[in-house]
């Protein structure tokens, strides 16, 4: 149920904001960062101070992964700004609206949905579940089914730069996509506990595909 009323609330102030602004791609683009962050800046702060969601137990193991997972941390992040700097130059051809597609899918969107699902929602469930791997799927489903909410930023893109393409199909791929970045990022959070690889994994991802 939350994750529906986190949709509903992103695109009512996603529609908020593009009552004020012209109905064009980059200022779609703007509204929808815009309001992914403020719903994901709202949830997280309000999850982080939930012992069901952000248990101590929990912090304390982020505090040691910080040490524990140093090298492999170093070499990801490596990874993913070489994956953000090779997507801009070669992707997006410094077109502007292509660069804002670029920020929503490749670093707005997994930072949002990897916080939400592989670090509250993991917590959540995993209270109640004893085995990883059984919250390791759960989870994935989870965030696949969530892509669906995702249909409004699909068609009105499609709608704003005229394409020819059916929402259906490309929210059906985004799904393929979303089971691919769940199986990878899932698989670093059960074997290293670590929400900061999660992400970067996510946004390597994000920008090999875009």
């Amino acid at each position: 149920m939350i994750l529906v009323i986190l949709q509903l609330v992103r695109i009512i102030i996603k529609n908020v904001l593009l009552s004020v602004l012209n109905f064009t791609a980059i200022n779609l683009n703007i509204a929808n960062i815009i309001s992914i962050m403020i719903v994901g800046i709202s949830i997280f702060l309000f999850l982080r101070g939930s012992n069901l969601f952000n248990p101590a137990g929990y912090r304390l193991t982020q505090m040691s992964n910080k040490y524990d997972n140093k090298n492999i941390r170093i070499i990801f992040f490596i990874l993913m700004l070489i994956s953000l700097t090779l997507t801009v130059i070669f992707k997006t051809d410094y077109v502007f609206y292509e660069i804002l597609i670029m920020c929503l899918s490749a670093i707005v969107v997994p930072l949002y949905e990897e916080l939400l699902f592989r670090q509250y929602l993991w917590n959540y469930v995993n209270s109640f579940v004893e085995n990883q791997k059984t919250t390791w799927i759960i989870i994935s489903i989870i965030s696949v089914l969530f892509i669906l909410g995702y249909w409004d930023i699909i068609s009105q893109n499609l709608e704003v730069i005229s394409s020819d393409k059916f929402a259906i199909d490309v929210v059906t791929s985004k799904m393929g996509l979303g089971i691919l970045i769940a199986a990878a990022t899932g698989f670093m959070k059960y074997k290293y506990k670590d929400i900061y690889l999660c992400i970067f994994v996510h946004i390597i991802i994000s920008c090999i595909v875009f």
